[in-house]
């Protein structure tokens, strides 16, 4: 029965994966027939984190970067952060594209935490009036089930090549010298998140620290505290990026530069299919590593706010 479900997951696999190459080829050729300059959005969805779906993200900014026809970028965001290192490669994408050529966010539902981290390297930031924003913080968490273990009678063994290697154990509280170490660690990367938004933003790194205590603002909120530029809504937001591009490259109003939606990346478009509500059905045909095997993540978000299996498949620093 199992080897019928796979056969069928693998047949419906091959037929997603061939529309969808044909529908990007013709997209494609209808681009390239189009030889006029435009604008274009990407849209930034969802927690981030090292998958598929953040990277091809990361990646079209650093192609837009090389798009000559590409006279603006308006980046929508629409996420409430995630892993460190993934928020930083998109914060360096935007930065490096923001040299080639204006780059404009459109917050819209939140854009908190590794998502304001992304946009704080944007030219123009632009939140709706109710947009969730700001979250500037590190967080590291875990559940300690010691003394549940131990009313059941279970006793956990661990075998490790160093002190530290268990850190974040469930079944144990945490020392004193690996909350000193971990604190240090959650601060270390804190004063980078810090000096970024501040370099980002052009504002004195004190006066980002005295917002970053990982509260939450609002759109009109952060635009008070200088977090955001401008309240607006993401067609303003069109029109401002393209005043500025016109600028930039001397155009003329009657270069239209219209706005167009980013090709579909195949790899995103995979990753949706495979979503969490899939993945119940799907991915139950094969085992499941336990959470026990896997170090925590560091997150620029609280990790009840992100899927479950996110959570028990970021890593970090493993040996």
């Amino acid at each position: 029965m199992q080897t019928n479900r796979l056969i069928a997951l693998i047949l419906v696999v091959v037929c997603f994966i061939s529309a969808i190459v044909g529908v990007k080829n013709q997209q494609s050729g209808i681009i390239s027939a189009d030889r006029q300059d435009y604008l274009e959005v990407v849209r930034l969805s969802g927690p981030i984190a090292g998958d598929v779906g953040t990277l091809a993200v990361r990646n079209r900014l650093l192609e837009l970067v090389k798009e000559d026809r590409v006279k603006g970028v308006l980046l929508s965001i629409n996420s409430p952060g995630g892993t460190v290192g993934a928020s930083k490669e998109l914060y360096e994408a935007v930065k490096q594209l923001r040299e080639a050529k204006p780059v404009y966010v459109s917050m819209l539902d939140v854009a908190a935490s590794g998502g304001y981290y992304a946009a704080s390297a944007a030219d123009k930031v632009y939140a709706n009036e109710g947009t969730l924003t700001g979250s500037i913080g590190v967080i590291l968490s875990n559940l300690n089930v010691g003394k549940l273990l131990d009313r059941v009678g279970v006793e956990a063994e661990t075998i490790k090549t160093g002190p530290y290697k268990d850190i974040l154990s469930p079944y144990r509280k945490l020392s004193e010298a690996e909350r000193q170490l971990l604190q240090g660690l959650a601060q270390s990367i804190y004063e980078k998140f810090v000096a970024d938004v501040a370099q980002g933003r052009k504002l004195d790194p004190k006066l980002v620290r005295s917002v970053a205590d990982g509260r939450v603002f609002t759109g009109s909120q952060a635009l008070e505290n200088k977090l955001v530029d401008a309240i607006g809504t993401e067609a303003q937001v069109e029109t401002a990026l393209r005043s500025a591009a016109r600028e930039k490259f001397g155009l003329s109003e009657k270069d239209k530069l219209p706005l167009k939606e980013s090709p579909p990346s195949l790899e995103r478009i995979f990753q949706q299919f495979f979503s969490s509500q899939v993945r119940g059905s799907i991915f139950d045909l094969f085992p499941r590593r336990s959470l026990a095997t896997f170090d925590v993540p560091v997150l620029l978000m609280p990790s009840w706010m992100l899927p479950q299996d996110l959570v028990v498949y970021s890593e970090l620093g493993k040996s």
